[in-house]
């Protein structure tokens, strides 16, 4: 009977995550998107890995939306620092590219602009969804002619 008590106590910790990680995957599935254009926010940060840092640029935002027509900036912030700064992870063999389009805001002699998609509901922490470049999933972008 101990055997069986702390084999429970052992792969508690294992359904625990696994219940959240299916909890947050069903909140992104459900929540209705909403696309956001943003601006970039020192992209580069060595320490903590490969991904691109940005705010959400609320002047060029589609209020439409949102409940009420009304842009929640708020919901948008880390409720511990109150910064709206954000970060989309990208894969490390894509950083290079992704990084320079994202500085320069041009790939291949064409003006980019980014966007990121939400899955987001009121009162529900906002979940990044996709990158989109010109409208289009940045993976397409980024490809070039160089095989990268």
């Amino acid at each position: 009977m101990k055997q069986y008590i702390f084999a429970l106590f052992l792969s508690l910790p294992f359904f625990l995550l696994l219940a959240w990680a299916v909890g947050l995957h069903y909140q992104m599935v459900t929540m209705p998107e909403v696309t956001l254009p943003i601006t970039g926010y020192d992209p580069r940060d060595l320490l903590a890995g490969h991904y691109i840092r940005y705010q959400i640029d609320w002047d060029k935002a589609d209020c439409n939306q949102f409940e009420n027509n009304i842009c929640p900036e708020e919901a948008f912030k880390d409720k511990q620092t109150g910064r709206a700064v954000h970060r989309f992870y990208i894969p490390e063999n894509r950083a290079r590219a992704l990084d320079t389009a994202f500085i320069t805001g041009m790939h291949n002699g064409e003006k980019l602009s980014f966007s990121v998609v939400y899955a987001y509901k009121n009162g529900v922490r906002p979940i990044p969804k996709r990158l989109l470049i010109n409208g289009k999933d940045w993976q397409e972008t980024i490809t070039n002619n160089k095989g990268e």
